[in-house]
């Protein structure tokens, strides 16, 4: 099971404890992904999803407002991955007070529907209800690419912190834009085919939505996960710092035996000052070995910068041979 569908789960299992919250979650599931069709004179709302426990929310909410409950079908149309998907319909007989208590419609003057894009701000009014709404946009709605590295069974890449609402219509992704920038969530809007994306990027805002919509589960593997990909870094980090620094140690200690070894092909060891003649033994004797390592390998005590400064002092003599000279 996916991270997302883990946290969906959880988020439809928060109790709503109000008349309001339930109005406002009913206008948030329908808004996002529900349908209104039409059967001889009867119009009626469904609404598609692959969460099966959805189903015992909308219940709830309909139980406390209408004293009426849904009904699940299994969408035969579409299957997304391979997923199961289902069908919940509202019952008929509520259908007009509902889309009106929900702001979804309005009346005209001929009385007919005009349907309203916009989320109705009476309904989220309060604190409680604005949570509530988004709870329903993220259980209808809402995508993620965040897979937990202690759920997988093999190494693979890392994906990023990415969560994202798709939306129909671009008025009532704004305006749940605005909702998410009101409980300080940053969000960002894209343009895809025919649909108007909100997506989070940074790992702390994703945070901040799971602690909206109390996934205290989810924020906890989040934050564990956060941790064990901040520790993989460090060691990445200090690993290829370790290895750039043998690389640097293995080209440095070539140069130096290359400048020795012609200085001792030429002129000889014997043309140099006891330190430096004491300096390529060692070295030579010890071609792997750091600067540092070999001030304790010398008679002298010199420091690590000294040992650096008498090998750029041999490089600089074996640059200075003149041609005739290698050639004896």
């Amino acid at each position: 099971m996916s991270f997302a569908r883990d946290v969906k789960l959880e988020v439809l299992g928060v109790e709503i404890k109000k008349e309001c919250c339930c109005r406002a979650f009913l206008s948030s599931v329908i808004h996002s992904a529900g349908e209104l069709n039409k059967s001889g004179q009867d119009i009626y709302i469904t609404v598609k999803t692959d969460l099966k426990d959805l189903l015992l929310q909308v219940n709830f909410c309909l139980n406390t407002l209408y004293n009426v409950s849904a009904s699940l079908s299994v969408d035969d149309e579409k299957t997304i991955n391979k997923q199961e998907r289902y069908v919940i319909t509202f019952p008929k007989n509520i259908t007009s007070k509902l889309l009106k208590d929900t702001g979804i419609v309005s009346n005209s003057q001929d009385n007919s529907y005009i349907i309203n894009h916009n989320i109705n701000q009476s309904l989220i009014s309060d604190d409680c209800c604005k949570k509530t709404f988004v709870r329903g946009v993220f259980v209808s709605c809402s995508t993620s690419n965040i897979v937990l590295s202690l759920n997988q069974s093999k190494p693979r890449t890392f994906s990023g912190y990415h969560w994202e609402f798709d939306f129909s219509d671009e008025s009532y992704a704004d305006e749940f834009s605005s909702l998410l920038f009101s409980l300080n969530i940053a969000n960002k809007k894209s343009r895809r085919k025919n649909l108007y994306v909100l997506y989070i990027k940074e790992a702390e805002m994703v945070s901040d939505l799971l602690a909206v919509v109390g996934a205290y589960k989810g924020l906890l593997a989040l934050q564990n996960e956060m941790t064990v990909r901040e520790v993989r870094n460090n060691i990445n980090r200090q690993n290829n710092c370790l290895n750039a620094n043998i690389t640097k140690t293995v080209n440095a200690s070539l140069r130096q035996i290359s400048a020795i070894t012609k200085i001792e092909r030429t002129i000889g060891f014997e043309s140099l000052p006891q330190n430096l003649r004491e300096l390529c033994l060692v070295r030579l004797a010890n071609p792997e070995e750091s600067l540092e390592n070999l001030t304790k390998l010398l008679s002298n005590t010199i420091t690590k910068s000294g040992i650096n400064h008498q090998f750029n002092r041999l490089i600089k003599i074996a640059n200075n041979i003149k041609e005739d000279e290698e050639e004896a």
